[in-house]
């Protein structure tokens, strides 16, 4: 039997999109899934969460991408809620993935080795933290994909965006 764990050194991270206008009581529910699955748990009300799976990889003795689907099994047949479920080495690429899912659910997983790769080729609004205005600006100006928006300097970026939209912009990944 193969085990698929991550490495050691490297976090990974479940970002957990419910669907839209879940009751509170509900979201609350799935919340409590997610803490079977991990200790660590960030609700980002109204609809979604951060898991942070380290410990849990180790834990469960089974890789990120079997945990998401073990979630997704609980939260349908526990709840009767379809989840879109990213993991990635960082929160920007686990929530962009999430968002790279179409509904009603499905699990996304980058790996830590391929997410530039990944996130380069993607068009900059499906980046987490990009909205409508700050991919208009970049579009302006020539950069239509998140690799492009990689290879520009950090300082250029935060120019053009400002505050947090610069920063994450900065360091897509």
């Amino acid at each position: 039997m193969t085990v698929d764990r991550t490495r050691d050194d490297t976090s990974t991270v479940m970002h957990v999109r419910c669907p839209d206008r879940l009751p509170e009581d509900v979201f609350r529910q799935v919340l409590e899934q997610l803490t079977e699955l991990s200790p660590v748990v960030q609700a980002l009300p109204p609809s979604a969460a951060l898991v942070e799976l380290k410990g849990a990889l180790r834990y469960h003795g089974v890789g990120a991408r079997r945990l998401g689907e073990m979630l997704r099994v609980r939260t349908i047949s526990r709840l009767g809620v379809d989840v879109r479920v990213g993991i990635g080495p960082t929160i920007t690429v686990a929530a962009t993935a999430s968002g790279r899912i179409r509904p009603p659910g499905g699990v996304l997983a980058v790996e830590p080795g391929d997410a530039a790769e990944w996130l380069g080729s993607l068009p900059v609004e499906a980046l987490h933290g990009i909205g409508p205005r700050q991919a208009g600006i970049l579009r302006d100006y020539g950069i239509h994909t998140v690799g492009l928006l990689a290879a520009v300097p950090p300082a250029t970026v935060q120019r053009l965006l400002g505050g947090p939209a610069g920063r994450l912009g900065a360091d897509p990944g």
